[in-house]
């Protein structure tokens, strides 16, 4: 599996459901052994925004061009130490650059052509896909005591949004049509300093009540905030991604969530009703429309989807072809 772990808690919790449906979990570098050669059908490989290995952080030079090479190396070779390949596709776009360049082109049909299928986490008309469910935040235990717990808790953040901040995920749109008396707070760090002083500068020309501490935000204090907000904003581009983490993690604990127009929101919307398409103009005279749904009943809904059952079933479905 790659990666074995990640600061996304959808390796971890994927990594259970495969552990569940008696997969042995190895990290990907495992793989390659000579003897996994002769063990090629009886190991599977499940690959997560491998797509975006080239455009890692702190690359450059010679250093660079000889980590690509060695990557091409590797998807070349995975054939030779396994039967069965499965490409989870998180995103339409990388995110560390701009576009879609040539490399990342090339990059896309040598993964489709390796791989045995692609498979997304929500269905998508751009390519064809196999699907599986992606799994709530907390595993179904902790979120019934999380429901029981919830009683008549305040939820005091009216607006949150949060998740590392790039400019895909279009805070600066958000921004500069967010009502200047409405209270919004960001959890989330920006490493692309030019990014960041236009937002600052957004927030204060505009003289916006927005919250915003520019650095990495703990697990805890992120989930906290996420607990006792009443609205999650997500004003991604559309067909920038695939899917959402922080979508899920919003559902998960009990938030409304309001989006942006996009195929994934779109999607969503239809699926709860607790999701809402926004759009940039008259957002104060929407945002005061807008019925508020108890976290109580969105965390149910939640589970009715995308419980722990119907999330290995999905993937067992993938994992047996």
């Amino acid at each position: 599996m790659y990666p074995i772990e990640h600061n996304n808690s959808f390796i971890a919790r994927t990594r259970t459901v495969f552990e569940e449906l008696n997969f042995r979990v190895k990290p990907l570098k495992r793989l390659f052994a000579l003897s996994n050669v002769r063990n090629r059908k009886a190991n599977t490989v499940v690959l997560n925004w491998y797509e975006d290995q080239p455009y890692r952080k702190g690359l450059g030079g010679a250093k660079r061009l000889l980590f690509v090479i060695g990557f091409f190396i590797s998807i070349l070779s995975l054939r030779l130490f396994s039967n069965n390949i499965q490409w989870v596709r998180h995103n339409f776009k990388p995110h560390n650059t701009a576009g879609k360049p040539l490399l990342f082109r090339f990059t896309l049909r040598l993964l489709s052509a390796v791989t045995d299928q692609v498979v997304t986490l929500e269905a998508t008309d751009k390519f064809d896909s196999s699907v599986v469910k992606h799994p709530l935040y907390k595993n179904e235990g902790q979120l019934y005591q999380y429901i029981a717990a919830l009683g008549s808790g305040a939820r005091n953040i009216e607006y949150l949004y949060f998740g590392s901040i790039k400019p895909y995920k279009r805070l600066d749109a958000l921004l500069n049509v967010w009502p200047q008396p409405l209270p919004l707070k960001i959890m989330g760090f920006c490493s692309d300093k030019s990014y960041t002083q236009q937002l600052h500068e957004i927030v204060a020309a505009r003289r916006l009540s927005v919250d915003w501490v520019n650095e990495f935000v703990e697990d805890a204090a992120l989930e906290e905030a996420v607990a006792t907000s009443r609205f999650v904003i997500m004003a991604h581009d559309d067909d920038a991604m695939i899917s959402s983490g922080t979508f899920y993690m919003a559902l998960s604990l009990g938030a409304n969530i309001l989006c942006f127009d996009s195929a994934f929101a779109r999607l969503k919307s239809k699926e709860f009703s607790f999701v809402k398409i926004i759009s940039p103009e008259n957002l104060q005279m929407q945002l005061a429309a807008i019925d508020y749904v108890d976290s109580h009943i969105v965390i149910s809904k939640a589970l009715e989807k995308y419980n722990e059952q119907a999330i290995r079933e999905s993937w067992q479905a993938i994992l047996s072809t």
